[in-house]
């Protein structure tokens, strides 16, 4: 883990668990508890809160929890990161994002059913695809970036009974070699759109979104920021905090301060003004992601009417409407970008429709949480 984030691990005070009461129609019979291992802050603070904006976890959760109370279980939360935390003897279910299963496994009755709750795909191709996106970095640039995305070893790929992922079949396919059942639950949205009607898309075909959170060369800014740099006739915008990570900021402050055809914005609301304009002038998001369980940035501008341009990492369904970058190359991201620049108008705005009607029909709150519940109702047989 990289120290920035031990640190506010560290200083982080630890949250109690979160214990929630069984509801509907079996509320009052003993049926064990659900527990699961994720964030609970959202319990406390609910899934409107401020530092809930942009990101889909505290929904989820919530979501997660009220399933299993529907069905008449007690539900226990516990941060992710409690590593003092003992289940409990009466425990039926337990859901881990990654490495809690391998500490609870002695205390968990033989019974009860292991899930692991993959946000990302397997840690081992994880933490592979950034180590080998800096050796590529080495030999392009001649530096030695550090790493930022890695995550430590776990067995519970292989101690869970079943494994629920958000991403697509780049995700499912990194669990395959446990050979246990892998359910998907597509990734839900933080926002939704109105569809921009009034953009121009002749313009709007030139102009490229990249927007991410930490792990700049993970989520491949470094690819795209040396592609817009050989390519003065499009324009690309970032948005993201590469200046967190000082060393790829020192690599790339000519491309991103200094380059006129890329325009640095900074972190960014997409529930701000600032990014509906973005939205009207930018029709395609370009995202050469190493490794996700779900690409959140491009599922949420697909929601604003853009259209996807993204790797098979990014673990994001393109239909017939995105374009995929072949390889996580510059020259690849090029290939791309220029692609769709060059499509026609009428095929611009069919492909940029499309994507926005994916979104609205796959990426949802509330088909997140009836997919979930259609999984919990199968795993407890109700």
């Amino acid at each position: 883990m990289h120290p920035y984030l031990q640190q506010l691990l560290r200083l982080r005070k630890k949250s109690k668990p979160v214990s929630l009461p069984p509801q509907g129609e079996l509320r009052g019979h003993a049926l064990g508890k659900v527990l699961i291992s994720y964030i609970t802050w959202p319990f406390r603070e609910g899934h409107h809160a401020p530092r809930a904006r942009g990101h889909t976890n505290a929904f989820e959760v919530i979501a997660m929890a009220s399933s299993y109370q529907e069905l008449g279980y007690q539900v226990e939360i516990v941060d992710y990161d409690d590593n003092n935390y003992t289940p409990p003897s009466d425990c039926c279910v337990a859901i881990d994002l990654h490495g809690q299963l391998e500490r609870w496994n002695s205390f968990l009755p033989e019974t009860c059913q292991r899930i692991l709750h993959a946000t990302g795909p397997h840690w081992l191709l994880w933490n592979d695809s950034e180590l080998s996106r800096l050796l590529a970095i080495q030999d392009r640039k001649g530096v030695a970036l550090f790493p930022q995305r890695q995550v430590a070893p776990s067995h519970s790929a292989a101690l869970a009974d079943q494994i629920v992922v958000l991403g697509n079949n780049y995700t499912m396919q990194s669990f395959q070699f446990a050979n246990k059942p892998i359910t998907r639950v597509p990734l839900s949205s933080a926002y939704e759109f109105a569809y921009p009607q009034e953009r121009d898309v002749s313009t709007a075909k030139k102009h490229f979104l990249w927007v991410g959170s930490y792990g700049m060369v993970h989520k491949g800014l470094d690819l795209v920021l040396d592609a817009f740099a050989r390519m003065p006739e499009l324009s690309l915008t970032v948005c993201g905090r590469p200046e967190k990570e000082r060393d790829f900021f020192r690599l790339y402050e000519k491309e991103l301060l200094h380059t006129p055809n890329i325009t640095f914005h900074g972190w960014i609301d997409m529930a701000s003004d600032a990014f509906s304009t973005i939205s009207k002038t930018h029709a395609a998001i370009i995202y050469p992601s190493s490794a996700e369980g779900g690409a959140g940035s491009v599922i949420h501008s697909m929601h604003a009417g853009m259209v996807p341009i993204c790797t098979r990492e990014a673990s994001v369904d393109l239909g017939d409407f995105g374009l995929l970058i072949k390889e996580g190359s510059v020259e690849a991201v090029m290939e791309a970008a220029l692609e769709f620049s060059s499509l026609s108008d009428q095929e611009v705005s069919e492909r940029a429709a499309a994507s926005y009607a994916h979104a609205r029909t796959h990426h949802t709150q509330e088909l997140f949480q009836k997919n979930y519940r259609a999984f919990a109702k199968h795993l407890l047989h109700r």
